[in-house]
């Protein structure tokens, strides 16, 4: 999967520690996700939860543009 990723989760990635290949090979592979659903607030944007090196996170995906919004951790 070609996806794009906004300068936005580009910076929260660099500050979380999270690489662009381990975003990439999540989207590739699909998982693996934890939890997902589509946000109440936009039927485009869809939330997914997933684990990149033992540490959970969320990921806002648009689903209309193909473009990672943002992430930031879960407890």
């Amino acid at each position: 999967m070609n996806i794009k990723i906004s300068e936005h989760a580009k910076q929260r990635m660099n500050e979380r520690g999270v690489s662009e290949e381990q975003v990439r090979s999540f989207f590739d592979s699909n998982g693996p996700i934890t939890f997902w659903e589509t946000s109440d607030f936009d039927n485009s944007v869809i939330l997914v939860d997933t684990v990149f090196d033992e540490r959970k996170f969320r990921l806002v995906y648009n689903a209309f543009t193909d473009t990672l919004i943002t992430l930031f951790p879960r407890r």
